[in-house]
């Protein structure tokens, strides 16, 4: 296994925002299979890539997996004869491996490729966000703002396209379409998943209305309680570079654990 494979593998895993772990061989002592080496463990228990095979490479991927889902690595020492017992071969010697651990990006989806999205999505690639944009309108229209997501997923139906999107627990949405019908379907929708935060722009009038007509289709007040608006923390002006980096600071409070609840 070539070293360029491993890095080939490793950005393929960033651009598909896979959690990963990186296994390497930091010190050895008396006889091992190996004395260097390098390995990928991915969530699912796929590997790339030895730190020498047997005993010991099975328990080193069963703490890389144990490390993917704490999100925390480390040194670990394994003494060949220990481990040779609990797999039935015994080889002598020992060797340390370091488990580094690379996450999953947090997950912005912006739906509306509008002033405030093309202004919001490079703010949030720069802290480490995978952007993706959700727009019905042509994308030759839109072309600038889908070369700055790294994903594009074009609809038709706002409220049952997003439905229907395949995105994992835990996103961060923020609803900005063209206008009041647009965003109502956009944000029933987004209510339907499991997301950590979802801001809609707007003022009182826009959003009051778009609530009232969601409670009439049967959201419930509970549900609209969750959504953040006005959106963003309250130190911008009417720019959209401005806004976007205060609804930006709101995501980060949240996701740190330091966000206001919403609608307050």
């Amino acid at each position: 296994m070539r070293f360029f494979d491993i890095l080939q593998a490793q950005l393929r895993a960033h651009e598909n925002n896979q959690a990963y772990a990186v296994v390497t061989i930091a010190e050895t002592a008396g006889k091992t299979t190996r004395t260097s080496g390098k390995m990928l463990v991915f969530e699912n228990g796929e590997t790339l890539g030895t730190v020498g095979g047997g005993s010991i490479e099975l328990l080193a991927i069963r703490d890389a997996k144990k490390a993917i889902e704490t999100g925390v690595g480390g040194l670990f020492r394994y003494d060949m004869d220990n481990a040779g017992a609990a797999t039935g071969a015994h080889c002598g010697g020992a060797m340390q491996v370091l488990i580094e651990v690379v996450g999953k990006r947090p997950t912005l989806v912006m739906c509306g490729a509008g002033h405030v999205g093309v202004a919001l999505m490079p703010v949030a690639k720069t802290v480490g966000f995978e952007v993706i944009l959700v727009d019905a309108r042509p994308a030759e229209l839109i072309a600038n703002a889908i070369a700055l997501a790294d994903k594009f997923y074009p609809v038709k139906d706002h409220e049952e396209d997003i439905k229907n999107l395949e995105i994992a627990p835990g996103a961060y949405y923020v609803v900005s379409g063209p206008n009041h019908d647009t965003d109502g379907a956009q944000l029933a929708g987004v209510l339907t998943k499991q997301g950590a935060y979802v801001g809609m722009i707007g003022g009182a009038p826009k959003i009051n209305g778009i609530f009232k007509r969601l409670l009439a289709k049967g959201y419930t007040q509970e549900e609209l309680d969750k959504v953040y608006t006005p959106v963003g923390l309250d130190v911008s002006n009417e720019r959209p570079g401005e806004i976007a980096i205060s609804i930006m600071a709101e995501i980060l409070m949240v996701k740190n654990g330091k966000g206001r609840p919403a609608n307050v």
